[in-house]
């Protein structure tokens, strides 16, 4: 049957077929990574990305709201002269930072080594008021919900960096 004739559109099937398993693949991939995928140094299971979920919705949503999405107008300053609180998801600068820098900001504020001295920001240091578990747990929280492509840049931005 091997040399028999081909019906038209035969080879264009087999095509569609291997397309349609390739993104199939593709798609399993992506969920397999993105149950998988370990922050750096360490791997956050469920229960830390919920923690950080839960720790967000308490201290950090009211500014940063409650889907990541930040301030309106959060790249233009203030009448005080004070930026408003920038979007954690793919849309602001967040995941620009490398981790310490994530973590040494929210721990202590927006101050030297983390600004320029004199700088004034309206965003608080959380040391008193948070554990250090709670603030990697946030940052877990937050990386958890950035796009393919934002945690590929960070992954090739910590490779260039080292």
């Amino acid at each position: 049957m091997s040399g028999a004739p081909r019906p038209p559109g035969a080879r264009r099937g087999v095509r569609l077929i291997a397309a349609g398993v390739a993104v199939f693949a593709a798609g399993f991939a992506g969920i397999a990574y993105w149950v998988t995928r370990a922050e750096p140094g360490k791997n956050p299971d469920a229960a830390s990305i919920a923690l950080g979920k839960t720790v967000y919705d308490r201290s950090c949503a009211s500014c940063h709201g409650a889907n990541l999405e930040g301030q309106p107008d959060w790249q233009r300053r203030l009448p005080s002269g004070r930026l408003p609180a920038p979007p954690h998801d793919d849309s602001g600068h967040t995941w620009h930072h490398p981790d310490e820098v994530l973590f040494g900001i929210t721990k202590y504020g927006v101050v030297p080594p983390y600004a320029p001295p004199g700088y004034q920001s309206d965003m608080p240091a959380f040391k008193d008021a948070l554990s250090d578990r709670e603030i990697r747990a946030v940052l877990a929280f937050l990386e958890s919900r950035w796009s393919p492509k934002v945690l590929q840049w960070r992954r090739e931005a910590r490779v260039d960096a080292k």
